[in-house]
Order: structure tokens, then sequence, then C-alpha cells
């Protein structure tokens, strides 16, 4: 079984490069298919962006597991509809639940959105580097190639899609789903995925763990892939 590993849609795939060379490593494939960023797709966004994910992987051939990390656990249902039945499992790393009926917004602290609000221009949000204070990336992320691959990969975001109301859309019960937190900022989120009914696994890592500690993420993603009864690489 393969795994495809997604990207948040306001960053790029690089965070994710050291756990496919660890998994690899394992004999195990996987995919980091690309998210275009949303000022070059159309409303509604959460539609077009799964619809280019499944493009990109469907040719390959699954089955798949689905591994998420932050704001793409919103795409994820999405994705798996437009997957037609090749996505036996989703797993959410440190990654915002299903929210339909909801903005992303809507999924956010107050204060973080009044802060992305005051900082938008012309209807764009900045960069994910620049919500943050001056060295904040940079404790997350030593200097090298992993950093310097993923700061390029940022860009400003429409605020249209912030404000974009997620589709209602079922979550298969043939689809396994489970939940690893990476950090405490997304114990709220593990919470939730607990009264889902979720598996869910805690990690005492940090938000871009995957770029970081790929063989601690490695692991905690294959047991909770056999927790959903799944077997990578099968």
């Amino acid at each position: 079984m393969r795994f495809i590993l997604l990207h948040s849609p306001l960053t790029g795939p690089a965070a994710w490069g050291p756990v496919a060379a660890e998994l690899a490593a394992r004999g195990i494939e996987s995919t980091r298919p690309v998210i275009p960023p949303m000022a070059a797709l159309a409303a509604p966004y959460y539609e077009s962006a799964a619809q280019a994910v499944a493009a990109q992987v469907l040719s390959q051939g699954g089955p798949f597991v689905l591994a998420v990390h932050s704001a793409a656990g919103g795409l994820a249902p999405a994705i798996v509809a437009a997957a037609k039945g090749q996505v036996r499992g989703v797993l959410y790393v440190d990654a915002i639940p299903p929210h339909p009926g909801r903005c992303w917004f809507e999924t956010a602290g107050d204060g973080l959105v009044a802060s992305l609000k005051s900082k938008a221009e012309e209807g764009m949000i900045p960069a994910w580097d620049q919500w943050f204070p001056p060295g904040a990336l940079e404790s997350l992320l030593p200097e090298g190639p992993v950093r310097e691959r993923f700061i390029g990969e940022l860009a400003a975001t429409p605020m249209a899609w912030f404000e974009e109301t997620a589709p209602q859309t079922d979550l298969p019960s043939d689809v396994g789903w489970g939940f690893l937190r990476l950090s405490k900022a997304y114990e709220r989120e593990a919470g939730e995925a607990r009264r889902l009914g979720w598996p869910t696994l805690r990690r005492d890592l940090h938000h871009l763990s995957m770029a970081t500690h790929p063989a601690e993420v490695t692991n905690g993603m294959l047991a909770l892939t056999r927790l959903l009864g799944l077997k990578a690489g099968a």
C-alpha cells in the first residue's frame, strides 16, 4: 500500500521529503503530490484542490494511505471522494479534522484570525512564515537545504480560501481515519479525533517534525496504519 504524503495548502511538499526518504529506506513507496497555489486555482477551492491532487496520484495506482498535514486535513474528505475508492486510510498528522459547513477561519483561534486579517493586503493573506514572530520558523527547521526548500515553496494565499465553507462530504465507513498529534498546539484537534472514534497517537515533537524527526514520525504513521487494520507496502 502506497502512502500519499500531502502538504498543507499553505506550505509545500518539501517538509515531507525526509519522511518519503525514510519510507523508501524501509521499502515502502510514497508519492508527494503538489497542491497548486490557491491563487492559481478557481473557486470552489476545496473541490479544485482535491481534483488536482487526485489527478496526480490516480495514474500511479493504489490502494493508498493518505497522510495529510495541517490545513490539508480539511481537504481530505474531498480527496478521498475524488480518488474513487483508491484511498483505504487517512492519517491526520497534526492536521485540522474535517469541518464541513465551516471555513478555515472558524477552525482557528480568534487571536490568529484577527492577526491574519490585519496583515492582509489586496485580498491576500501573507505567506505562512510571516504569520509568526521573527525566529519562529528557524526554531523548528534548522538552517539547511530542507528549510531553504520549505521557504521557497511558501506563497501568499487568497483570503477567499480561508473564508470558503468546506463542503458537506460524508466520511466513507470503509476508509480508516486516524490522528497522529505531533505538537501540543494540536491537542484540541487530537481530542476531537478521539471524540470521532478515531485511533489517536501522540508524539511530543513539533508541527514540522516530518522534516526534522522523520524516523519518529514514520514510526507513528506506521503504528497508526496498523491500528486501522492496514498494512503499508502490501
